[in-house]
């Protein structure tokens, strides 16, 4: 009876050991596929940063057992208590010698066919970023191999073209930030206010291309205006009101509040990608996106001015700069690409009381220089905004903490144009990588910013509300389809934020879909002639906090006349912006029969853009 109670226990004592050993055997087997190194030609940073997450892990958690020793169990027999302990413990050392020699076994079979596998896929690498060196004198389409961009909302939907019908042009967007239509040199060469500020790059690309001198968003804030541009559509159709973080706090878990089940149809991201475009975003994308961003190169930077990054202390211009040129560089040359270059520059980080922080090295600009004082930037002008305008006005708030000196206003502005001036240089920089590469001639250039910005004017900073340094931004488009006679040259025609994606897609040669608001812009420097462009442009803009804080504000914008109506509110204002172009004095109240006519013009034209707008219906607008 003792004897097989032993035994029974021996065979049970087997079995734990045996169940140890398989999973000491997984530990390690998993340890040695987690040790694998990635070649040095390898430079795609998620796919490092994930081997060295996994790296860090095995280094925490496994350690690889080295013994390759071995022998047999002959199967003891046990008499009495000091024999059965002397037995127990002979075959518990054979079972952990058989274990050592299984454990090594497997191990070696197991690292043999991984070295093998990852053999075959270091070779796939090491092809693929070959390749991103040798030039190929005939690119053909490829379409892409990912999935969808627009993957969580609703039915994934490909919308692919015929081949014959693509351009096979790259598209590259350089989307700055918080820029007003004249925070350009080259503006000042046409309308001499201001010919301190230097953009060369620019003014360069608008000499070799076209400058819209009247481009205006239909929501001037970051994130809805960004929205629009993803979408080419007003923000009454996208419903995109949500930013997605403050001065670079950390994201919430949410994205929008609203998810638009038309985002699937309209995203000239996903298209793009859809049809064979290799598809990038370096910087900000300033909301939560209802999709994935599983673009091919994406790097989010966003809310900060000055931040450590590994060993080195970066600027975000120059880190913008930096991730631009690693997707040039690293871009498959059989295939188009687009990228969306979206500098944070010149956005204050309103956080700090510096707000503009440039580059130590452009310190020296603008040194000695004087920055002119805005001519609306007088306690009259301030005291004529709406009587709801008081100092809780966050755009007040801003001002007093931005210019309300004259000390303050030449150090605020001197900083504003560093950062515009760095923006340029980088434009610079990218260019000259698309030279280099004898790119230039087959990449449509778009440069433009997501809204304008009070420097001042009206007693106000920042932006939100419907006057001209609000609205207004500057546009510079180069194509190689340009003809040589409109190079050079300046378009008067209203241009609106809602036309960049129908402008994108088009140059790409891929069809704007129906419920896109905006239209191709090219038609305008490749049809020069064409006189059935838009005269006028609904504005609007939600409230921000409280009425208080940011007020909601509509407006019908044309080039003689501007109506703005504030509805939380029920306020309304007539500017005639060709005697008043800085929007001083209100001609609401005015008796003049002629202005009595204007107003309810432009109040029923105002009422019939709107209900487009905010309707289901499908219109080019």
């Amino acid at each position: 009876m003792a004897s097989t109670a032993i035994s029974s226990l021996g065979m049970l004592l087997w079995i734990f050991t045996f169940i140890l050993l398989v999973s000491l055997v997984y530990i390690n087997i998993n340890a040695v596929i987690r040790g694998g190194q990635l070649p040095k030609n390898v430079v795609n940073n998620g796919f490092a940063s994930l081997l060295e997450q996994s790296k860090t892990t095995t280094a925490k958690g496994a350690t690889i057992a080295t013994s390759s020793s071995s022998e047999s169990n002959g199967g003891a027999t046990y008499k009495g208590n000091s024999q059965t302990i002397e037995g127990m413990e002979a075959e518990i050392e054979a079972l952990r010698k058989t274990k050592a020699k299984l454990d090594t076994e497997l191990r070696i079979g197991q690292m043999e066919e991984k070295v093998h596998s990852l053999n075959q896929e270091f070779q796939q690498w090491e092809g693929k970023f070959n390749n991103l060196y040798k030039s190929d004198t005939n690119p053909k389409q490829a379409p892409a191999n990912s999935s969808p961009l627009l993957s969580p909302v609703g039915e994934k939907k490909q919308h692919k073209v015929d081949s014959k019908d693509l351009t096979g042009m790259n598209i590259l967007l350089l989307y700055a930030d918080d820029w007003t239509h004249h925070t350009l040199s080259s503006y000042h060469q046409t309308k001499p206010l201001n010919t301190i500020l230097k953009t060369p790059i620019l003014d360069a690309l608008a000499a070799d291309g076209i400058r819209f001198t009247h481009n205006c968003v239909t929501t001037s804030v970051c994130w809805i205006s960004r929205a629009t541009l993803y979408t080419g559509q007003y923000m009454s159709r996208h419903k995109t009101t949500k930013p997605c973080c403050w001065s670079g706090l950390p994201k919430t878990k949410g994205q929008l509040d609203y998810v638009p089940d038309n985002w699937s149809e309209l995203s000239f991201y996903g298209k793009l990608k859809e049809n064979g475009y290799h598809v990038g975003h370096a910087g900000k994308w300033g909301i939560h996106l209802p999709f994935f961003k599983n673009i091919d190169f994406n790097v989010e930077d966003d809310g900060w001015h000055y931040r450590k990054i590994g060993k080195k202390l970066w600027h975000i211009t120059e880190k913008n700069e930096a991730d631009a040129l690693r997707f040039l560089a690293t871009r498959p040359k059989d295939k188009p690409f687009f990228l969306n270059v979206a500098f944070f520059a010149t956005h204050a980080k309103d956080s700090d009381i510096r707000q503009y922080m440039p580059q130590e090295s452009s310190m020296e600009w603008y040194k000695d220089d004087t920055i002119p004082i805005p001519p609306t930037a007088t306690q009259e002008a301030w005291e004529k905004m709406p009587y709801f305008f008081t100092n809780e006005n966050e755009g007040r708030t801003r001002w007093g903490v931005r210019y309300s000196n004259y000390t303050l206003h030449q150090t605020m502005m001197k900083n504003y144009y560093r950062m515009a001036t760095e923006v340029d240089a980088a434009c610079g920089a990218i260019l000259e990588e698309l030279r280099r590469q004898d790119a230039l001639n087959n990449t449509v250039i778009i440069f433009t910013t997501d809204n304008g910005n009070f420097h001042s004017e009206h007693g106000l900073a920042d932006k939100w509300y419907p006057h001209q340094e609000s609205i207004r931004v500057p546009l510079i488009i180069h194509d190689p389809r340009m003809a040589d006679s409109v190079k050079g040259t300046t378009n008067d025609e209203f241009t609106l934020n809602i036309d960049l994606a129908p402008t994108i897609l088009r140059a790409a040669g891929i069809p704007v879909p129906d419920k896109m608001h905006g239209r191709d812009m090219s038609e305008l420097y490749l049809s020069p002639d064409r006189t059935d462009w838009r005269k006028e442009f609904f504005y609007e803009h939600p409230v921000i906090n409280t009425k208080r804080y940011v007020p909601a504000s509509e407006a019908l914008v044309r080039k003689d006349y501007k109506y703005m109506y504030w509805p939380d509110y029920k306020y309304e204002q007539l500017f005639d912006l060709k005697v008043d172009p800085g929007e001083i004095d209100d001609l609401f109240h005015s008796t003049n029969p002629e202005h009595k006519q204007q107003l309810d013009y432009m109040r029923e034209r105002f009422n019939e853009l709107k209900h487009l707008v905010k309707s289901d219906e499908v219109v080019t607008l």
